[in-house]
């Protein structure tokens, strides 16, 4: 990690958050996403639409800007793995459904973005102290899901991208730390943990 960034990450933040070391790799995946948001808010920009090296776009992509569903006041994810969401928290979108997800959906291959949530997103990842997916809780960022996806992603082990294969060494090397269990005794902890349990798979 160059000097230059150090004051941009926290280490031991990143420790207690993930329960882990986090990665060089993926602390320079997390501040590639941060420098985004960062051009968003300081240029004035309406939004942007973020594609990763790895994106695939499926041939309903373009159908899919054609209509503009990619506009959005927060955040839409167009490639997701583990989404899970509440299954009437959702809106139709052409003919997409958008669903608002329950819990942290992994992967941001591919996302548009608003410049009010590209802020937050910036404030979340001052200094970058987690994943590039996500610095901040999906749903009370009020993103959402699109069903179908409208880009893909390489397969594991696939693509220009080495940050599996550093962060399971970092798992390998170092046992997990136990749980804050100061948790059972803040209310969001339980409305969070109602919302994952009554939330369906999306996506597949």
């Amino acid at each position: 990690m160059p000097d230059e960034y150090l004051p941009l990450i926290d280490r031991d933040a990143a420790r207690v958050r993930l329960r882990r070391p986090m990665t060089d790799p993926e602390f320079a995946c997390a501040l590639s996403h941060r420098r985004i948001c960062s051009l968003i808010v300081n240029e004035g920009l309406a939004g942007a639409v973020v594609l990763e090296d790895d994106a695939i776009l499926t041939p309903d992509f373009p159908d899919f800007l054609r209509a503009g569903h990619h506009r959005t006041d927060t955040l839409v994810l167009l490639d997701y793995a583990s989404g899970r969401a509440l299954p009437w928290q959702r809106k139709r979108a052409g003919r997409w459904l958008m669903y608002r997800p329950a819990r942290r959906a992994s992967l941001n291959t591919a996302y548009t973005v608003s410049r009010r949530t590209a802020d937050e997103l910036l404030r979340a990842s001052t200094p970058v102290s987690f994943l590039a997916d996500w610095p901040a809780d999906l749903f009370h960022l009020q993103a959402w899901l699109t069903e179908p996806r409208v880009v893909h992603h390489s397969p594991a082990g696939q693509g220009p991208s080495h940050i599996a294969e550093q962060r399971d060494a970092a798992e390998m090397q170092y046992l997990r730390e136990k749980k804050n269990s100061a948790r059972f005794f803040k209310a969001n902890y339980y409305r969070g943990l109602v919302r994952r349990r009554l939330a369906r798979r999306v996506g597949s």
